[in-house]
């Protein structure tokens, strides 16, 4: 095998593994992660056929290649990313619902504002990935993409922009279940403190309100937190599915 095809090996990898959800945060120190993908680019290089014949007089053919596969490596891990993205929807209609939208901290993937649950659930989450060995699962994602996707495939635009709306769609409609449970807690303590307060008419709603829903918000999490776990588990495995199903799109397409 060619240096230019282990260079492209490792450019649909190192793709991978700058979007991918937890080894794409910036907390995931940048020498670990190079050494991961230089890591990986070995074994994998070692077990798989190469058939592909690049002209290297320009060089033009083979910069091409190399965006094209880390092209489909950082959509491969954008896949995951935005189908785990629902702990940032869950959390930021949980933290509206119970008054701490006011308290936001660093997200260290991209630099923004966090809603203070979704911290928090992103951190479960990653406890989670690593106790049940998704992180082997990545592996042989990894080694899959260059079984379903040969080296050299062309990346679909058009059939990739499809498939990750309907991922933004799942996404979606998962942070919502979670959230849920919130936002008919809520809902129904909107309705207690109206009720007291045309009942009461002095006492001030405002201020015994606030205090009301982040007790109920605290409960509630208290409660579904053990319940978490088997959802996230139940989610990594879908978001492999997916990618699988998008990976296998490329054997079922002319």
């Amino acid at each position: 095998m060619g240096v230019l095809a282990i260079l492209l090996i490792g450019a649909r990898i190192g793709g991978m593994f700058a979007t991918m959800p937890i080894f794409g945060s910036r907390n995931y120190p940048v020498s670990a992660k190079i050494g991961l993908v230089l890591f990986l680019t070995v074994i994998v290089t070692s077990n798989i056929a190469v058939d592909i014949t690049i002209d290297t007089v320009y060089g033009y053919e083979f910069f091409f290649y190399l965006v094209n596969e880390a092209v489909i490596g950082l959509f491969i891990g954008l896949l995951a990313s935005v189908f785990l993205g629902f702990i940032y929807f869950a959390g930021d209609i949980i933290d509206y619902l119970t008054g701490f939208s006011m308290v936001s901290v660093m997200n260290p993937l991209d630099e923004t504002q966090m809603p203070i649950t979704s911290n928090l659930m992103y951190i479960y989450l990653s406890l989670v990935f690593l106790a049940l060995n998704m992180h082997h699962k990545v592996i042989l994602v990894v080694a899959e993409s260059f079984e379903l996707i040969p080296l050299g495939s062309l990346i679909r635009a058009a059939e990739s922009l499809s498939y990750l709306m309907s991922v933004v769609s799942q996404t979606l409609l998962i942070g919502l279940s979670i959230s849920a449970p919130f936002i008919i807690t809520i809902l129904v303590a909107d309705i207690v403190l109206g009720l007291l307060a045309k009942a009461m008419p002095g006492m001030n709603i405002f201020i015994l309100g606030m205090p009301f829903k982040v007790l109920i918000g605290v409960f509630m999490f208290l409660v579904i937190v053990p319940a978490l776990a088997d959802v996230f588990g139940a989610q990594f495995g879908s978001a492999f599915d997916f990618i699988g199903n998008y990976m296998g799109e490329y054997r079922r397409l002319p």
